[in-house]
């Protein structure tokens, strides 16, 4: 039961960590003009002269609380497979494989999303 919990919670998590990650690749006004890019020196918010500076605030804000959000559930996800009861080999490779994954993943495409350069429109 502890194994189900835990994999439901990491596969929630991969979930809004994968939410956040498109809110801060979408924080401009389209997919095609990122408003946050890691290309830069550091993470740079790039400014567009016709976009709106509240919508890019609002989704910087979402996928940062959506990330933060995606770390309490994985570390969730740890504790609720680990924690209890007699402690397999099993239960434990089998809660390191999936937050594994749902790290990877998440994190993997917010590399991915934050080092893309921005378009030149």
């Amino acid at each position: 039961m502890r194994i189900v919990g835990s994999v439901s919670l990491a596969a929630a998590a991969t979930l809004i960590g994968l939410l956040g990650t498109l809110m801060l690749g979408a924080a401009g006004l389209s997919l095609t003009d990122p408003g946050l890019s890691w290309a830069g020196p550091g993470v740079t918010v790039i400014e567009y002269s016709d976009s709106d500076d509240t919508e890019r605030a609002v989704g910087i804000g979402m996928g940062t609380i959506a990330l933060i959000f995606w770390l309490v559930l994985t570390l969730s996800a740890v504790l609720v497979g680990l924690r209890g009861g007699i402690q397999t080999g099993g239960r434990r490779a089998t809660v390191w494989i999936v937050v594994g994954l749902s790290t990877a993943l998440v994190l993997g495409s917010l590399i991915a999303v934050l080092a893309t350069p921005p378009l030149l429109s």
